[in-house]
């Protein structure tokens, strides 16, 4: 119990209580109270020793939501590697129209979808839902509000396994909304709204987090890179494996920090157009990675893998080792060209956390980010390995992937 002002009763202490009293945030409260994610020993012991100085007992819905939460997923084991995804949650409405409109025109859409946005958030969602053989416990350092829209997001990626860590501070103000207009051949046009909440808070999460044992990789979507490249050598240093993506890096930053990004991340995601933003780069995606694989040679530090994402031609990559492959995507419908790319790098990064080799991974991700574009929505589509082999079973370099997962 907390006490009040004089002459007031005293109020039950909260989770926001708790961690201000053990130096936390409240996402590692949770940690220790849920036990999904392994916390430090002193931090476990700074928390636990809260919890009894306050006699704080969670709410009777959060306890009944927690033991439904328990019921209906096994309880993860070290064998499963995890995903921690960090970046923002926003509200996104799609409308559909055949075109875009023209000034002071006003045209029918033919449906408006609701859907959560942001790069991690889509990530970590594809990558929790893909499954056996490919299992993954998928996590998001976010913020969010107290807005009913922050509120519909967190059920929703709860539904989708994925758990969010949040800062230690109160939660205050609301998800950012963004308006996406789809045209008919699949293009969108974007407006975000700026988001009114606090950054985020990963220092907390690395130094209070035990990976000793687990292969843990750290995912920034590309807004975070530039304010958090410098906790990599912390990440690393507590034995998480990093990645990012370009996805929302700011104009220019890339070429003036591409030494840096190189040497910081296990895994590099980019996409045709940041790839020819690094100095020297041929426009030619294979050219362009094999100017990377000379300037890795002469690097004692470099990524296990760069991946280039290239559209309807699908996909290239580049190992430490030198070999660059490139991998075809499957043709589809073009629907919503919206978060293929997020999930183009939620399946390959499930799949390289379980062991499968660049190209192997490159392959079930092409195919994962061809079914994206086929609805409207960024996390409309989350299919499992399964679903995604039985839709492409005709695609030819099937054979590649399902010779060792079936």
């Amino acid at each position: 119990m907390t006490a009040n002002a004089p002459g007031t009763a005293p109020r039950n202490a909260t989770i926001d209580d708790v961690a201000q009293a053990a130096g936390v945030s409240k996402g590692t409260v949770s940690n220790v109270i849920n036990g999904r994610i392994p916390v430090a020993p002193e931090t476990r012991r700074r928390v636990e020793q809260a919890i009894t100085d306050l006699a704080f007992r969670p709410a009777e819905s959060g306890r009944a939501l927690t033991a439904r939460k328990r019921m209906a997923e096994p309880k993860l084991d070290a064998s499963v590697p995890r995903l921690t995804t960090i970046g923002y949650v926003s509200v996104d409405y799609f409308a559909r129209l055949d075109r875009l409109p023209e000034r002071d025109e006003r045209l029918l859409s033919r449906e408006i979808v609701k859907s959560i946005g942001g790069p991690a958030a889509n990530v970590a969602a594809v990558g929790a839902g893909l499954g056996a053989p490919l299992p993954v416990a998928a996590s998001l350092i976010t913020v969010i509000g107290v807005d009913q829209e922050s509120d519909w997001a967190a059920a929703e990626l709860a539904a989708r396994r994925v758990d969010l860590i949040m800062p230690r501070e109160r939660r205050s103000g609301r998800l950012s909304r963004a308006i996406v207009m789809v045209e008919a051949d699949g293009r969108r046009t974007i407006i975000n709204e700026p988001s009114s909440l606090a950054a985020v808070d990963v220092r907390d999460f690395i130094e209070t987090t035990d990976s000793a044992g687990l292969r843990w990789c750290l995912h920034f979507e590309g807004y975070q890179v530039p304010r958090q490249i410098g906790l990599l050598p912390i990440a690393r240093a507590k034995g998480f494996c990093t990645s990012m993506q370009a996805t929302g890096l700011p104009p220019n930053w890339l070429a003036e920090n591409a030494a840096q990004v190189f040497a910081g991340f296990d895994i590099v995601v980019l996409h045709r157009e940041s790839l020819a933003m690094i100095p020297g780069c041929p426009t030619d995606p294979t050219e362009g990675l094999r100017h990377l694989a000379k300037l890795g040679r002469g690097s004692g530090v470099w990524p296990e893998v760069i991946a280039v994402t290239l559209g309807a031609e699908g996909a290239a990559v580049l190992t430490r080792e030198g070999l660059i492959e490139r991998v075809p995507a499957p043709m589809v419908p073009v629907v919503d060209t919206t978060g293929a790319g997020d999930a183009f790098v939620g399946t390959f990064l499930a799949a390289w956390l379980n062991g499968r080799p660049a190209r192997e991974a490159a392959s079930l991700a092409c195919m994962a980010g061809s079914l994206a574009i086929t609805q409207v929505g960024a996390q409309v589509v989350r299919p499992s390995v399964a679903e995604l082999m039985s839709r492409f079973e005709g695609v030819e370099y099937r054979n590649v992937i399902s010779a060792q997962t079936e």
